[in-house]
C-alpha cells in the first residue's frame, strides 16, 4: 500500500510539472567563464612566484620548504587542511552520490567527530612533542629503519594511486562544460600545480589552498542558494527528495554489500579519515608547521567544523540536483554520458543566467583538485628525500636538499599526469577514490596505532601485518573492479519532452546477479576497516610469538598508555621549565638580560 501511494504522489507531482527540455540549455563556457577560470589558475601561479622568489625567507632549506619555518598561522593552515582533504572528488562525487543513492552519507558527521577526538587526544600530541620533520621518523624511533622504509613506501604508493583520480575529476567536469578534450586540459592543470608547488614550498601550498578553499566554498554556496531560490525554497527541495526516497539517514542493514548504510559510513569512513588526517604525513606536516600544540588543537577543531560545513553543502547540492531533475533525469536521457557529469551539466543549466557563475564553480572544483595535488606533491617529495635519500647524501647542504626535493616534485607530477589516463577507464569518481584510498589507509593507521598503543608491538609484527593487509585489500580492490555495483535509486524520465514522437517511461536499472565471490562485492567504504583489522590481528599475534618488545622511551606512546611514574616525572619537568621561563621573562622585563 505504501509503495502504491508513493507512486501516485510521484505521478501527481509529474503531472503538475511542465515537460523538461534540454535543448535550450547552453552547454559550453563563454568569455566570463573562461576569464574567471584563467584568473584562478593565474593567482595560484603568482602565489608560488611570490613565496619562491620575492619573500625574504626563500624556500632553500628543509624546514622552510616542508614546515614553513614553523611560523604558520592557524587560519591558513586550517583552510589548507580542509582544502587538501576536500578534493575535486568531494565537490563532484558527493552531489552525484546523493543524487543517485540518497543522503546516508550525511552520517559522516559522526566520522568527523571521531576523527577530531583521535587527532587531538591520541596522535597529534605524540607528533608535536617529538617535533619530527617526517612522521615516518617516529616509526624508526619506535621500531627500526626497516619499518620507516616500509611505511614510507606504502604512503608513496597510496599517494601515487590517489592523486591521478583527483586530477581526473576536474578534467572530466571541464571537458563537459567546455568541449575541450580532457587529455588536453589535464597537462595544463598539472603544469601549473607542479610549478607553484616546486618553487613555493609549503607556504605556497598552504596559502594557495586557503585561496582555493575560499573559492570552492563561495562557489558552492552561490550555486546552492541559486538552486534553492529557483526550486521553491528548502522545503520544496526536501519534499521532492522525500518523494524520490532520497532522504536516508539510518539504514541499519548489516549487509556489507550495500554501497551506503549507517555502518559503512560510520565504521569504514572513520578509519579512512583518521588515517588520512591523523597519521598521514601531509596532515602531520601542517600541524607541525604551527608553533605550539594549543594552536594545533584549534586548527584541528576548525578543520572538523569546516569539513562538516562544506560536505553538508555538497550533500544539499545533490538534493537540489535531484529536485531539478526529479521527473527527467539527464543521465537516463543520454544528455550526459556519465553520472559524474550531471553536476557540471546542472551548473550550466541553473547558473548560465549569471555571467561567470559556471566558471566560478568549475574553478572551485579545480581548486579542490589543485590543493590535493599540491599537498601530495610537497609531502611526497619530503618523504622520499627524508626517508630514501638523505642518508645517502650526508654532505648535502640545506639548499641542495631543497633543490633536490623540487626536482622530485617535478618527476612525481609527470608520473601522476601519465597515470590519469589509466584512471579514466575505472569506475565512478566517488567509489574510485574510496577504493584507492582503502588500499593503504588501514595499514598506515595500524602502523602508528600499534606503535603508540601497544607496548609489545615489534618490527616483525608490524611488517607482517603491513604485508598481509596490503596483499589482501589490494586483491579485493582489483577483483571488485570486475564486479557490478548496486544500481542507483529510481531515476525518472516521465517528465521529459517527447523525443522522436515518444515519451520515455520511468526506468530503474536492475543489474543481473553477480557470480563473483562475496568478498569482491563488499562496499569500498569497508576496505580501510578490513585493512586495519587484518593488520592488528596479524601484527599483534606475530609480535607476541616473536618475543614482544621492551620499550625504553615512553614518549613514543600516546599519553594514556604511558606509565604513571613517567607522567608524574614529566609533569614535574614541565613545571620546572615553566618556572625557568617565568624567571627569564622577569629578568628581561627588568632589563637585566
Amino acid at each position: 500500500m505504501g509503495d502504491l501511494s508513493t507512486e501516485i504522489s510521484i505521478m501527481e507531482s509529474a503531472s503538475k510539472q511542465e515537460c523538461v527540455s534540454f535543448g535550450e540549455i547552453p552547454l559550453r563556457f563563454g568569455i566570463w567563464e573562461y576569464g574567471i577560470f584563467i584568473a584562478m589558475l593565474g593567482l595560484s601561479a603568482l602565489i608560488g612566484i611570490y613565496f619562491g622568489f620575492m619573500t625574504k625567507k626563500k624556500q632553500d632549506n628543509t624546514e622552510e620548504y616542508l614546515l614553513g619555518g614553523k611560523t604558520m598561522s592557524i587560519f591558513p593552515v586550517s583552510c589548507s587542511l580542509i582544502a587538501s582533504h576536500i578534493s575535486g572528488s568531494t565537490i563532484l562525487g558527493i552531489p552525484t552520490q546523493i543524487y543517485a543513492y540518497g543522503t546516508q552519507y550525511w552520517m559522516f558527521i559522526i566520522c568527523a567527530i571521531l576523527t577530531l577526538v583521535s587527532i587531538v587526544y591520541v596522535y597529534l600530541p605524540v607528533f608535536h612533542e617529538l617535533q619530527m620533520t617526517s612522521c615516518f621518523l617516529y616509526l624508526e624511533r619506535r621500531f627500526d629503519r626497516r619499518v620507516r622504509i616500509v611505511a614510507s613506501f606504502v604512503f608513496a604508493l597510496n599517494v601515487m594511486l590517489f592523486v591521478p583520480a583527483v586530477i581526473y575529476t576536474p578534467a572530466l567536469a571541464f571537458s563537459q562544460v567546455s568541449g575541450i578534450n580532457l587529455h588536453l586540459v589535464t597537462p595544463i592543470i598539472c603544469a601549473i600545480c607542479i610549478f607553484y608547488t616546486t618553487v613555493g614550498g609549503l607556504k605556497a601550498v598552504v596559502y594557495t589552498d586557503a585561496l582555493q578553499f575560499i573559492l570552492m566554498v563561495g562557489a558552492t554556496l552561490i550555486v546552492m542558494f541559486l538552486g534553492v531560490r529557483t526550486l521553491g525554497g528548502f522545503s520544496g527541495v526536501w519534499e521532492a527528495a522525500e518523494r524520490g526516497g532520497r532522504i536516508i539517514l539510518f539504514n541499519m542493514d548489516l549487509n556489507p554489500r550495500l554501497g551506503m548504510s549507517f555502518w559503512t559510513v560510520t565504521l569504514g569512513l572513520s578509519v579512512t579519515w583518521i588515517s588520512l588526517v591523523g597519521v598521514t604525513q601531509s596532515s602531520v606536516q601542517r600541524f607541525l608547521s604551527l608553533p605550539d600544540m594549543k594552536k594545533a588543537r584549534k586548527s584541528a577543531f576548525i578543520f572538523a567544523l569546516g569539513l562538516i560545513f562544506i560536505k553538508s553543502c555538497c550533500i544539499f547540492v545533490g538534493l537540489i540536483m535531484y529536485t531539478k531533475y526529479e521527473s527527467c533525469d539527464p543521465y537516463s536521457m543520454g544528455v550526459v554520458k556519465k553520472l559524474d557529469q550531471i553536476l557540471p551539466f546542472f551548473i550550466m543549466d541553473v547558473g548560465s543566467s549569471i555571467p561567470g557563475l559556471p566558471g566560478l564553480f568549475i574553478a572551485g572544483i579545480f581548486s579542490a583538485a589543485l590543493s590535493s595535488m599540491s599537498t601530495s606533491l610537497n609531502t611526497l617529495a619530503g618523504t622520499i628525500y627524508e626517508d630514501f635519500m638523505r642518508h645517502r647524501l650526508p654532505k648535502a647542504s640545506e639548499k641542495q636538499a631543497s633543490n633536490t626535493m623540487k626536482i622530485i616534485v617535478v618527476i612525481l607530477g609527470l608520473i601522476q599526469l601519465a597515470c590519469v589516463f589509466v584512471v579514466e577507464r575505472m569506475g565512478t569518481v566517488f567509489y574510485l577514490t574510496l577504493a584507492l584510498n582503502g588500499i593503504a589507509a588501514g595499514a598506515l593507521l595500524g602502523l602508528f596505532s600499534m606503535g603508540m598503543m601497544m607496548r609489545n608491538a615489534n618490527t616483525k609484527g608490524v611488517i607482517a601485518g603491513t604485508l598481509c593487509s596490503l596483499v589482501i585489500v589490494t586483491t579485493i580492490v582489483v577483483g571488485a573492479q570486475f564486479a557490478q555495483r548496486p544500481p542507483p535509486l529510481t531515476l525518472r524520465t516521465d517528465g521529459c519532452a517527447a523525443i522522436n514522437g515518444t515519451i520515455p517511461l520511468t526506468e530503474k536499472v536492475i543489474l543481473p546477479e553477480n557470480d563473483m565471490h562475496w568478498i569482491f562485492l563488499i562496499s569500498p567504504m569497508y576496505y580501510p576497516l578490513i585493512g586495519i583489522i587484518i593488520f592488528l590481528s596479524v601484527g599483534y599475534t606475530v609480535s607476541l610469538l616473536t618475543g614482544g618488545y621492551e620499550l625504553d622511551d615512553e614518549r613514543l606512546l600516546c599519553h594514556f598508555m604511558r606509565s604513571r611514574e613517567f607522567r608524574e616525572r614529566q609533569k614535574k619537568e614541565e613545571a620546572q621549565y615553566a618556572k625557568i621561563g617565568l624567571a627569564l621573562k622577569d629578568l628581561e622585563a627588568n632589563g637585566k638580560i
